[in-house]
């Protein structure tokens, strides 16, 4: 399911959106249109907690508010409270999520006070009736109680759930990395031993050709006094030319062999690896196809990869460990668009949690919406995406971070020419 969420980007939002507004019609039926309002806000409170995190506190002050003001009783659209808190802490901002759960424990502590201690003694909430103030307070201090449980349980186990798909998921990038330095360690070793084959069939055919040119100069010399050796010193270096043919054939093969494994060119596959490095080094990295992939031409995935790494390896230089970066492939009929994005600029602002001047100014959003991006990293993105019809924008994003946006417009020239 976390992957389901973290791989869509408002479809996770719409369908918890509607599964609240199922309370809202029930407060709705139970006590009346009256409580749309503070029931709508209780509820919507579900919807932002990934992109508007910072907006549900607010959600759930106003709404608990406006229903203890108007006089209501407690409403069913509150259960949506414990869902919100459990959402926000597995994908929002934690430390927004925070201030959401203090939010929801002030809330439920103030609608538990309005009920048991301001309602009528002889008033029935939902079938119960309270006779007396020790009721009054027993009722408060169980509802005060439930409430801050239900919600701490919410919020710790949606902060534990993610944190342990996070454990797992960094435990099999482990295993892969392993296993791709042990295929490293295995090449190697590999090479070693057909270097070292390579060296004893050096060695042979420079014997060989030693052979040959002291039995040249011998033939030589003996033809003259004898013309009969002549003959029988061509068909042996006839023998010895065909040896050495034959080695060095063998050391032909050898060496291209190594050369064929030593330059496996990288592909668009060879991204997820890379993304797990960078996950590894700190920078939270997420790797999202969507539509329908095609595979591309050894040369197209190859500057493709080489487009990616550039603009990671530009992230890693100049982003502050902790920045999360998004690696979109966009797979269209038609062509392919490719965003590396990260939010440089907003984790180093809010590192210093507003006691250290991260030296950013209003001049820098000016500058990141006037200043065209330039260098020579950009300008090698821009000419490894025209060998294949494409482009690359480079743009800066004012108070987030920094965007690269390639597109190729036309698949069939990443796809030409393939065997």
């Amino acid at each position: 399911m976390i992957q389901w969420v973290l791989g869509r980007k408002w479809l996770p939002e719409i369908i918890f959106g509607l599964i609240s507004l199922a309370f809202v019609f029930s407060d709705i039926a139970i006590q009346g249109n009256e409580i749309a309002v503070a029931a709508t806000l209780l509820a919507v409170s579900v919807i932002v907690f990934r992109r508007f995190t910072y907006v549900q506190p607010l959600l759930i002050l106003a709404g608990s508010v406006i229903e203890v003001m108007s006089g209501f009783q407690p409403l069913v659209s509150g259960m949506v409270a414990p869902i919100a808190l459990f959402l926000t802490a597995a994908f929002g901002r934690r430390r927004l999520g925070v201030y959401s759960l203090i939010a929801s424990g002030l809330s439920g502590i103030f609608i538990s006070w309005n009920t048991a201690l301001n309602s009528s003694l002889v008033k029935d909430i939902y079938g119960l009736h309270v006779f007396d103030d020790s009721g009054r307070w027993a009722a408060f201090i169980f509802a005060a109680v439930t409430v801050l449980g239900v919600n701490g349980f919410a919020w710790l186990a949606g902060a534990y759930w993610v944190e342990r798909f996070k454990q797992k998921s960094a435990s099999l990038e482990r295993d892969e990395v392993k296993a791709a330095n042990l295929r490293t360690r295995l090449d190697m070793a590999e090479q070693n031993q057909r270097f070292s084959i390579a060296r004893d069939l050096n060695e042979l055919v420079l014997q060989r050709v030693s052979g040959i040119l002291a039995l040249t100069d011998g033939a030589r010399y003996a033809a003259k006094v004898d013309s009969e050796v002549a003959p029988r010193t061509l068909d042996r270096l006839a023998i010895l030319q065909r040896e050495v043919h034959n080695e060095m054939r063998r050391l032909f093969d050898m060496l291209n062999m190594s050369v064929q494994v030593a330059t496996a060119p990288p592909t668009i596959r060879d991204l997820d690896f890379l993304a797990a490095q960078f996950r590894d080094l700190g920078y939270p990295t997420a790797l999202v196809h969507r539509g329908p992939r095609v595979q591309v031409s050894a040369g197209a995935g190859l500057n493709i990869y080489r487009i990616v790494f550039e603009a990671l390896q530009n992230i890693k230089d100049h982003a502050p460990i902790g920045s999360s970066i998004d690696v979109d492939f966009n797979w269209s009929n038609s062509g392919l668009q490719v965003l590396v994005k990260d939010n440089g600029v907003e984790t180093a602002s809010k590192s210093g949690l507003g006691l250290v001047d991260s030296g950013y100014e209003i001049q820098d959003d000016i500058d990141a919406l006037t200043q065209e991006v330039t260098g020579a990293g950009i300008t090698g993105m821009r000419e490894r995406a025209q060998l294949f019809g494409g482009n690359v924008e480079a743009k800066s994003v004012p108070g987030i971070g920094f965007t690269i946006n390639a597109i190729f417009p036309n698949l069939d020239d990443l796809t030409a020419g393939q065997e």
